[in-house]
């Protein structure tokens, strides 16, 4: 198969006359859906326990809205259908009293083997298909009237898509992402018979894999599985959760000009002082009041599909009454890079050069959510096994015994099956981090206070030498 970054990068769109001491402040940027303090359970499959679009969505908002701590909870587990959500929504969900959940259920519903093609002159086959769909209807709705009970509020988030175009190596179980579709309608409906917010993942990553698929038959959104989307899939999701939830477009936009007014009304999320014009250079201050998103490497194949950096990642310098000519910009007295007059008249977008200062700092905060995310799936590996591979009967035995009785349960009901080494894998994970609980519980919410005192912005000296 090619490789699908290429694919995504031919897709895509293409002397002292003035001293201003006094403070400016800026515009506010929109106010977030989530708000300080706000606990906010992800609940799904899978895709959801896999945690990396929310991971994106959890870094916007601290790089975004430094003063606004939310906690993101990871309740996705592998394999994970309606009646699944049903039974662990007190224990799994509830228990970490959550002011949102945000729900994506429905790839495992439809039941996907329902749809190979050694199957479809099955008598009653497509019966079959339909009493899936509606028991995952009936139990979908059992769960938002569960879920918004007691004033707690809901986003609902339609199913991705599975691949069912695609030249890929794995089966094609063609009629899955039509019953997806058919689940993600139903959401539709649902959301508006409730009054809540829905997030459509499926028709973005329709689109877009369609696109990709007329040029490349071989390359996906979604991974050779057909299920799962990798990174850039899950990047695109987090893009279209913002959009849906209204994200802010600024970081921040830094107006410059000698008219001090007309820079406090122009600039958007910062404050200015101590501006100072000069023949051959110019200095002032700025506080910005947030951070730019730093895009991973493996995310950033999305940036040719989706208009991001347009729509949540502005962070626009301007600089008006200077002389025509080049420029160097310095930033706390590191060079950033040289600039026309013309280019900085128009803007520069800070959030593009990854040597600020601002754009260094949030890589830190980065690499916290990446660790986090990291813990997250050590709890989600203990949550997995004691949801649905432990009895009752075992849950206050010792490390060794629940060890003793997974061997066990491997040999009596996966043995001889393709899914052996997975769960094989999956249980001696869990023993792993059965051991060490107590430190995991205890390393996530300093991973959160971490962030959240490495997150706040400071202020900067901004310099600009004239050098042509």
């Amino acid at each position: 198969m090619k490789n699908i970054i290429s694919t995504f990068i031919c897709l895509a769109f293409c002397s002292l006359t003035l001293m201003q001491s006094k403070l400016v402040y800026s515009q506010d940027i929109e106010n977030p859906i989530f708000k300080d303090g706000d606990r906010v359970c992800f609940v799904g499959n899978s895709i959801t326990n896999n945690a990396q679009f929310y991971h994106f969505v959890n870094l916007y908002y601290a790089t975004r809205y430094p003063n606004t701590k939310v906690v993101f909870f990871n309740c996705g587990i592998s394999g994970d259908a309606t009646q699944g959500v049903i039974n662990r929504i007190q224990c799994d969900i509830f228990v970490h009293n959550p002011s949102w959940s945000v729900l994506m259920i429905g790839m495992n519903d439809v039941n996907r083997g329902l749809y190979a093609k050694s199957r479809q002159k099955e008598e009653g086959i497509e019966f079959k298909k339909e009493e899936a769909l509606k028991v995952y209807r009936n139990n979908l709705e059992i769960i938002v009237r569960e879920l918004i009970k007691e004033g707690r509020k809901l986003i609902l988030e339609t199913p991705s898509i599975y691949d069912q175009t695609s030249y890929l190596p794995t089966e094609n179980l063609f009629g899955v992402n039509d019953a997806l579709k058919k689940c993600a309608d139903f959401i539709q409906v649902l959301a508006a018979k409730y009054n809540l917010p829905v997030v459509d993942y499926w028709s973005i990553l329709s689109q877009i894999n369609q696109t990709i698929h007329e040029r490349d038959t071989t390359a996906t959104i979604i991974g050779n599985d057909r299920v799962h989307p990798g990174t850039p899939g899950h990047f695109i999701m987090a893009y279209e959760f913002l959009k849906s939830t209204v994200g802010s477009e600024y970081v921040s936009k830094i107006v410059i000009n000698r008219d001090a007014a007309e820079s406090r009304q122009k600039s958007i999320n910062c404050s200015i002082k101590n501006t100072v014009y000069r023949k051959q250079r110019i200095s002032f201050d700025v506080k910005e009041e947030s951070l730019p998103f730093p895009v991973s490497n493996e995310a950033k194949p999305a940036l040719a599909m989706i208009p991001f950096t347009d729509h949540f990642n502005k962070e626009l310098l301007q600089v008006a009454d200077i002389p025509d000519g080049i420029y160097q910009l310095f930033i706390d007295n590191v060079q950033i890079g040289t600039f026309s007059s013309e280019k900085l008249a128009a803007g520069i977008n800070l959030a593009l050069l990854e040597n600020t200062p601002q754009y260094q700092q949030a890589l830190k905060i980065m690499h916290l959510f990446d660790e986090y995310r990291k813990v997250q799936a050590q709890r989600r590996n203990i949550a997995n096994v004691e949801i649905y591979h432990l009895p009752d009967s075992m849950k206050n035995t010792s490390v060794n015994k629940r060890e003793e009785y997974l061997k066990g349960y491997l040999e009596k009901r996966y043995k001889g099956t393709n899914a052996y080494e997975y769960h094989e894998g999956v249980f001696k994970f869990y023993i792993s981090n059965k051991r060490i609980q107590a430190e995991i519980e205890k390393k996530l919410p300093k991973l959160i206070e971490t962030v959240y005192n490495s997150n706040v912005p400071i202020c900067h000296a901004f310099r600009l030498n004239k050098i042509q």
